[in-house]
């Protein structure tokens, strides 16, 4: 029988404290001074924070060994309609074996308890180093402020904190967001054949896009186009017909594509129409320390083998710790698209609560989960390193 895990007071009092800080995208820093004071009291080696106002935490073993970073990033989105919320959204109220509120699940529940447990540990219980990050914008951006991180630290592995149920995620699906310009004549809607209406032309881009057959992975399912958008120009229009009119897709991404593969197939399969152009979006945000970061919002798929040293010995550490994980491919985009996605580093996903309670009204956590997540952290910070 698996032992009942429960949280400790000292755990469950930081989390709240985490979750009645709202911290949306470029609003992470009073989350951030939470976190480097909780590590400082856990007497981490290094607390620090870089540029772009992600915390880094350090904490170095006695003997050589692995370096192991653990990320969980610290911004939410939106509380969407509070009124309608059991709770005020960043109460962190405790009811019915959870607790309630905005980024409960999502992910600072992660955060919370990796930065308690690696701080705990009796520095003989691992080796090498163990790096800790909350990283900022990952709503907006993922990869965008761990990548900077990454190339400074250089990990063997990379951990990345995410709602899994406390199942190993072993990859990713990706994403990108693509925008289809269709490229027409304006002129007075009362003389239609003296324009190209726009709008027309995406219509007939959007039945062919349609068409177009999507990859597929033996482990991470088939490849998704989904339109998210659509806008026109002249806007607003006065009785004129449109000369341009962009479709947004969000398109999830399999393994090995990049941004090559991706434009090159609709080059391709779309090259008999004309008037049309496809663009990456590009997306950023302002961070709270005043600096922007932006680039193109393109975030590759990974996976490990199932059968790889790293997965074989992250599931044998969570049985350690009491859990009973399988492993899986998380169908969401995360950090570790900079992580494995870009870099090659070998990264693993893991932690408390489902994907379920992400961006719901009544986001919420259960308590004992929390609690799960915090042994197999400590199990993988231990047994990795």
């Amino acid at each position: 029988m698996l032992p009942v895990h429960r949280a400790d007071p000292e755990l469950i009092a930081f989390l709240q404290e985490l979750v009645r800080l709202p911290s949306l995208p470029g609003e992470e820093g009073q989350v951030a001074e939470v976190v480097a004071k909780k590590m400082t009291a856990l007497g981490y080696d290094e607390v620090r924070r870089d540029a772009y106002g992600s915390v880094i935490g350090i904490r170095r073993g006695t003997a050589p060994g692995k370096r192991i970073l653990f990320d969980a990033h610290m911004d939410v989105v939106p509380a969407t309609a509070p009124e309608t919320w059991k709770f005020p959204p960043f109460s962190a109220q405790i009811e019915g074996g959870r607790i309630w509120g905005r980024g409960s699940s999502d992910t600072k529940a992660s955060l919370a308890a990796i930065v308690m447990s690696v701080g705990r540990l009796a520095r003989s219980d691992f080796r090498g180093e163990l790096i800790v990050t909350a990283s900022v914008g990952e709503e907006i951006l993922e990869g965008g402020s761990l990548g900077p991180i990454l190339d400074d630290l250089n990990p063997d592995l990379v951990v990345i904190g995410e709602p899994t149920g406390c199942d190993l995620g072993i990859g990713q699906r990706g994403r990108v967001r693509l925008n289809f310009i269709a490229l027409g004549r304006a002129a007075h809607s009362s003389s239609p054949d003296q324009s190209q209406n726009a709008v027309l032309i995406a219509v007939e881009l959007v039945r062919r896009i349609q068409t177009l057959p999507l990859p597929t992975h033996p482990l991470a399912g088939k490849g998704l186009m989904a339109p998210i958008q659509i806008s026109s120009q002249p806007s607003p229009s006065t009785s004129t017909q449109p000369y341009e009119c962009v479709i947004g897709y969000d398109r999830r991404l399999m393994p090995g594509e990049s941004v090559e593969s991706v434009l090159g197939e609709y080059h391709q399969g779309l090259s008999d129409l004309a008037n049309w152009k496809v663009e990456i979006a590009t997306e950023g945000y302002r961070t709270y320390t005043g600096l922007d970061l932006s680039r193109p919002d393109f975030h590759p798929a990974w996976v490990m083998k199932p059968d790889s040293d790293w997965v074989t010995a992250a599931l044998q550490a969570l049985r350690a710790g009491g859990l009973k994980p399988e492993f899986f491919i998380a169908p969401y985009c995360t950090n570790g698209s900079a992580s494995g996605g870009e870099r090659g580093i070998p990264t693993l996903i893991f932690g408390p609560s489902g994907i379920d309670q992400a961006h719901i009204v009544d986001e919420s956590l259960a308590i004992d989960e929390l609690a799960r997540g915090a042994a197999g952290y400590a199990a993988m910070a231990k047994l990795l390193s």
